[in-house]
Order: C-alpha cells, then sequence, then structure tokens
C-alpha cells in the first residue's frame, strides 16, 4: 500500500504544485471510501514538471501495465 503521507510530503516539500483527486481525496474529505492508490493533478508548468521528476526520480517509476524491461525515460 502507498505511504499517502510520505509521498504528499514529498511533493509538498518539493514545491510541486499539484492537487489531490480520486478516492484519497474522497477519504481526506470524511468519505468512507477505501482506495489504495493516489491520483494527483500536476501543474503542467515546465518548472513544475521538472520538480515532479525531480522528487519522484529516487523511486523509479514506470508505467503502470507496461511490459518488464521496456525502456522509459523519466524526465521532462
Amino acid at each position: 500500500m502507498i505511504d499517502f503521507q510520505r509521498l504528499i510530503s514529498l511533493l509538498v516539500n518539493n514545491s510541486v504544485e499539484f492537487i489531490l483527486v480520486g478516492g484519497a481525496a474522497a477519504t481526506a474529505h470524511g468519505a468512507a471510501r477505501l482506495t489504495e492508490d493516489l491520483h494527483i493533478v500536476y501543474r503542467r508548468a515546465y518548472d513544475n514538471v521538472a520538480r515532479l521528476v525531480q522528487s519522484l526520480a529516487p523511486y523509479n517509476p514506470y508505467l503502470r501495465g507496461a511490459p518488464p524491461n521496456l525502456p522509459f525515460n523519466w524526465s521532462e
């Protein structure tokens, strides 16, 4: 399961501009819905994308559902 607090703190501490959406946002507002993922919408300005990429790079992001070992370049 994703550590929501750690991931949100990571983005906030790196000044990534984003909003939380989906089930996690509903849970944060008091809904009883259980979710095991985190959906964000980030500002697509170059500097913000650069901060997002830099923040998540240590975690080796990958494309969900992609074949194993598919070449993937995590960059702006």
